[in-house]
């Protein structure tokens, strides 16, 4: 901010106190509200001295309540969500419209769930740096505001939502905060998924029903009620585009995930019905179905063996990262894809394209890893 100028803030009451915290304090600019004690409203100017605590708790507000305004005598006033951008910021801002002038996504809004971490990071982070601005909503805050700092850093707009996909209200006001902090909602990236209960996901007759219903509730369910916030304002906007995170494992049976893979293939029929029911509305809508996609939680459940053990049925020799998906994501949700909707496409190295005896002597030309040599002898050769 340029020296002189005045620096005063908004608390938006309607969003306020919604995750029952606030970072920002500034005893006696406002009136406080028990029990959670957040700012309940109004416009007030704030010294030079807090001018940098403000702007970080703007950064953090996981509602986007906190709205910065800057003016000068003679300029008109500029409203902005994020953090004033760094020298070093604006240098790569720079350099980035010098890449990629407008990118596919500018003037577009985001909602991306489960954008903490691994594919919807990587997702949330795709679309951002194509010039469109992201809400990122994950169960996890902490992960949430990282995320979105990552993006600031970047010089992309984006805000942080702490929810839960499952709970119906969260769900709605996910949407109303898109649509009162950006504008409104064109594309929707369906990430979000249970994946601390897949540990329990046994088979068929071992299985908690527990399990398989709080599973339904988070992956289908919540998918079903973010559609459903998502298509009216993307037809008030003209169309948009959706793509649903499901899974290779949605396409073919396991020995356990039965939840899981269960709730991933009734994702694939969701997303070839909202197709087919909205595509006269100008709305596409794909699932995309991931393999072995290296993530920082799978990286840390998998040992190597394991690890060796599933790229062996692979048809390329590496495993799947985050950054992948994104691309085909991406893809789906610009208008390089305008004509491509209804379908399940996956991105699993070959996984699932191949014959059932591949890995087992009917990939004679590849080398077998030094590990897998007792595997080969014990396996049955054509």
């Amino acid at each position: 901010m340029r020296r002189g100028a005045e620096m005063r803030v908004v608390i938006d009451q309607d969003l306020c106190g919604t995750t029952g915290q606030c970072v920002l304090t500034l005893p006696g600019t406002f009136r406080q509200r028990e029990p959670d004690g957040v700012a309940e409203v109004c416009v007030a100017t704030v010294s030079q001295a807090l001018h940098a605590a403000v702007r970080l708790a703007a950064s953090q507000c996981p509602v986007a309540a906190i709205r910065v305004i800057e003016s000068e005598a003679g300029d008109d006033e500029r409203a902005s969500a994020d953090p004033a951008p760094s020298p070093a910021q604006a240098e790569r801002h720079a350099a980035k419209d010098q890449r990629n002038p407008g990118g596919r996504f500018e003037g577009k809004v985001a909602v991306v769930t489960g954008a903490g971490a691994g594919i919807g990071k990587a997702c949330a982070l795709a679309i951002a740096r194509e010039g469109g601005r992201v809400v990122v909503a994950d169960i996890d805050g902490s992960a949430a505001v990282a995320c979105t700092a990552q993006i600031a850093a970047e010089a992309g707009h984006a805000l942080a939502l702490a929810m839960d996909i499952a709970d119906a209200q969260a769900v709605a006001a996910l949407f109303e905060t898109a649509e009162r902090h950006f504008g409104g909602v064109d594309l929707l990236v369906n990430n979000a998924s249970a994946m601390h209960l897949t540990p329990r996901d046994r088979p068929i007759l071992d299985l908690d029903l527990a399990v398989w219903d709080q599973t339904m509730a988070t992956n289908l369910r919540g998918t079903l009620l973010c559609c459903r916030e998502a298509i009216p304002r993307m037809i008030a906007r003209g169309g948009g585009a959706i793509v649903n995170m499901s899974s290779c494992q949605g396409l073919s049976g396991d020995t356990a995930q039965t939840s899981y893979a269960a709730s991933k293939a009734a994702m694939n029929m969701l997303s070839t019905s909202l197709a087919t029911q909205y595509g006269h509305a100008q709305i596409r809508c794909n699932a995309v179905a991931p393999g072995l996609i290296m993530t920082e939680r799978l990286l840390a459940k998998l040992d190597e063996c394991m690890q060796r053990h599933l790229s062996r049925h692979q048809l390329l020799q590496r495993v799947g990262r985050p950054e992948d998906v994104a691309a085909l994501v991406a893809f789906l949700l610009s208008d390089d894809a305008a004509f491509i909707t209804g379908q399940v496409l996956c991105i699993d190295g070959g996984m699932l394209a191949h014959v059932p005896t591949y890995a087992d002597g009917g990939n004679s030309r590849a080398a077998r890893p030094a590990g897998d040599t007792a595997e080969a002898a014990a396996a049955p050769r054509c």
